[in-house]
């Protein structure tokens, strides 16, 4: 349930961030980002009464108390875990309410950076090109304005931020535990080869902390490309079970979110059935594995184990 809200509250603090983006009285063409807004502007117009503040500030003011709200929520539940990359876990001590809230902020900012990690590798997926349907148009609109910048640029901030936000994760930590990498080290042991492994080669803790950074900033961004194979693999569920149900709008939509997540890779029919995403899902795959098997070389070469 604790999860659920969590997600509420983020999605109206993105749909608060867009907005502060976007020119004032600005009318989304896309209709889900149209209903969102519709939806958000409703909110304002029955807040306003009790503070009549202009959009943007009022914009602000909601966002700061949407924050607030799950630092209250923090509280109760007594700490939170950070996860960073897939890899590591962070966990901080109480620190009263302003601690729950920075926490929180930063909390927001991983799944804002996921956000936009997602648009930047759905473009190099999509060969550069512009996201296709009203999916990749509502994910453009997500990142705004990040998402106007050249492709470049994009990549660059998205390093760029990635290593600021697993770095303020890491200062502020009070204990980083590295489950994955544990278990990662346990299974190196039973596979052919193991002896190859220094037995300090998963041990993240015995790195220097730039490298640590870099090492866990670099995993993020591979995280991100697994929940894109996860979600195609989801989205094709929900679509078998919104044409077994006759959704025809929310068939529409699946269909839509689902070409977006193939990228280029062209249907491929056999009858009624498409196995673009089967071979969408293998190749993100491989570029995953291929990315960790990169940070691995990097972990053995930078750091000097052999």
């Amino acid at each position: 349930m604790a999860s659920l809200l969590f997600a509420f509250l983020h999605l109206l603090a993105l749909a608060l961030v867009v907005r502060l983006t976007l020119p004032p009285r600005a009318v989304p063409a896309n209709p889900y980002a149209l209903a969102c807004d519709t939806l958000l502007g409703r909110l304002l117009r029955a807040v306003r009464p009790a503070l009549p503040l202009p959009d943007k500030l009022l914009c602000v003011v909601l966002l700061a108390l949407d924050l607030s709200a799950c630092a209250a929520l923090l509280t109760k539940l007594g700490g939170p875990e950070l996860p960073l990359g897939g890899f590591a876990v962070a966990t901080y001590p109480a620190r009263g309410f302003l601690g729950w809230l920075g926490l929180e902020a930063l909390r927001f900012a991983g799944f804002y950076l996921a956000i936009l990690t997602g648009g930047l590798l759905l473009r190099l997926w999509h060969l550069g090109r512009a996201l296709p349907g009203y999916t990749g148009d509502l994910l453009r609109l997500a990142g705004n304005p990040f998402t106007r910048l050249p492709l470049g640029w994009q990549a660059a901030g998205v390093a760029a931020l990635s290593l600021a936000y697993v770095g303020v994760a890491l200062l502020f930590a009070d204990k980083v535990e590295y489950p994955v990498a544990a278990l990662m080290a346990e299974l190196s042991r039973s596979l052919p080869g193991a002896a190859s492994f220094a037995p300090g080669l998963f041990d993240f803790s015995s790195y220097a902390a730039p490298l640590r950074v870099i090492l866990l900033a670099g995993l993020t961004v591979v995280d991100v490309i697994g929940n894109l194979s996860y979600y195609v693999f989801l989205l094709l569920l929900m679509l078998l079970l919104a044409t077994l149900l006759g959704s025809r709008p929310m068939a529409f939509f699946l269909n839509d979110a689902v070409r977006l997540l193939t990228g280029p890779i062209p249907p491929l029919r056999l009858g009624p059935l498409d196995f673009a995403p089967v071979v969408a899902l293998f190749a993100l795959s491989l570029i995953e594995t291929a990315l960790g098997v990169l940070l691995l070389a990097l972990m053995r070469g930078v750091a000097g184990v052999v």
